[in-house]
């Protein structure tokens, strides 16, 4: 599953400033999503972190952590 470009909501963040905040994905790294909220864009750690998609999927950021290629090898699309 690529992220970029979904939606999502930050549900839990080891950054408590980060709980709550929803938008867009930008980018996507192995460790972090980048969102475009609020007008602005902010860095999220996936380890340690939960997050509701658009789909109404929630997920860990331990699920999602690592690149879109190993992740469709793990079976998570």
């Amino acid at each position: 599953m690529n992220l970029i470009g979904g939606t999502l909501k930050v549900l839990a963040s080891s950054d408590p400033s980060k709980v709550g905040r929803s938008g867009k994905v930008l980018l996507e790294t192995a460790n972090t999503l980048i969102i475009a909220s609020r007008g602005d864009s902010i860095v999220v750690e996936k380890n340690g972190a939960a997050f509701l998609l658009g789909t109404g999927r929630m997920v860990s950021g331990t699920e999602i952590a690592g690149r879109l290629e190993d992740r469709l090898g793990r079976g998570f699309r």
